[in-house]
């Protein structure tokens, strides 16, 4: 279900996504609207799902996680119990930061970091490749990140 955003939601959500620090004095100053509407407009939301949370984006290099890679999945069987045993799967495995089904040769995309090769390969041999669904994978080392951003593009009307 999409909810139709004004222009002060819109800057509202694009202040926000920059930093969530930003107090609703910060936000009513910068847009022109007042703080209390700032309030009720962001906990509008918040209740109606477009928020869906608030946290810190941390440095991946400055924490020792410095290998990065994407592995394509191919899974052995297709159907929803499938597809839920290995979605549950992939929750329970922190090293994995995030997951897309896709469309094409394979069923899954993941993007895993890890601290070093030896880590990855304790994953992927370890966990990931024994699997009892998994029927092939191809991973990709990434050489360095070009763009990372959260940030939905959301456009004033």
């Amino acid at each position: 279900m999409s909810i139709s955003l004004d222009n002060s939601d819109v800057k509202i959500l694009n202040l926000i996504q920059a930093d969530a620090t930003l107090t609703n004095q910060d936000i009513a100053e910068i847009t022109g609207v007042s703080a209390t509407s700032v309030w009720r407009r962001i906990k509008n939301l918040e209740d109606v799902g477009i928020i869906k949370g608030t946290v810190a984006l941390l440095d991946r290099k400055k924490t020792a996680l410095n290998v990065s890679a994407i592995i394509h999945v191919r899974l052995s069987r297709h159907g929803e119990d499938t597809r839920m045993e290995f979605e549950n799967f992939i929750e329970g495995r922190p090293e994995v930061t995030e997951c897309y089904a896709i469309l094409g040769q394979h069923d899954y995309a993941l993007t895993v970091v890890v601290p070093d090769v030896e880590k990855f390969e304790k994953f992927l041999a370890g966990h990931l490749l024994n699997h009892p669904l998994i029927s092939e994978s191809t991973s990709f080392f990434t050489l360095r990140q070009v763009k990372y951003t959260t940030a939905l593009p959301l456009e004033l009307q």
